[in-house]
Parts: structure tokens; C-alpha cells; sequence
């Protein structure tokens, strides 16, 4: 027998382990500061392409529904967290520091 012999029983598989969209820092923050440049149905709208395009970019990767939609919360969360924390860096800088 040769390694060639076994060649054909073998059924290669793989499973795509994308890279989690949440730890897309430079995606996030772009995607934040867009948010909060924008209000009320502005921003709605700019939330919603942005949504439906990370999860046709999940879809085309080979991702199944669950996990589609677990990667859009996760990016949400981070997201949030994101404007949170640019907010309160914001407040910080206007405000001095143990000022009575």
C-alpha cells in the first residue's frame, strides 16, 4: 500500500473560525464615530446597512444563522461600549480633576 491508495477514502472537512467581529477595533471605532455623528432616523437608517452588511459579509464566510446573529451582538455590544467609553474619555477631558 501507498500513501496514494488512501487518498481516495479520505473526505477532507474544515470548519472557517472567522476572526470574532468584536475584536475588529478599528471596525468598531469607524463604526462608532459614524454613529454618533448621526441622530434620530439618520442614525437608525446608518445602523441598519451597516447590520445588513456585516451580515451578509458573515453569510458569504460560510457562517450559519445562529452564529450570524451572534456575531451581531456581539459587535453591538461592542460598539455600545465603545461610544460609552469615548463619552466618558470626552467627560473626563472637559472636567478638572479634584476641583471643589
Amino acid at each position: 500500500m501507498s500513501l496514494f491508495d488512501y487518498a481516495d477514502r479520505i473526505v477532507p472537512t474544515a470548519e472557517i473560525i472567522p476572526f470574532p467581529v468584536d475584536q475588529h477595533l478599528v471596525y468598531i471605532r469607524r463604526t462608532a464615530r459614524a454613529l454618533e455623528q448621526r441622530n434620530g432616523p439618520a442614525a437608525d437608517k446608518f445602523w441598519q446597512v451597516e447590520c445588513r452588511r456585516l451580515y451578509a459579509r458573515l453569510q458569504v464566510q460560510g457562517l450559519g444563522e445562529p452564529a450570524i446573529r451572534d456575531e451581531l451582538g456581539r459587535f453591538a455590544n461592542a460598539v455600545h461600549a465603545e461610544m460609552q467609553r469615548a463619552a466618558w474619555a470626552a467627560w473626563q477631558a472637559q472636567n478638572p480633576k479634584g476641583a471643589a
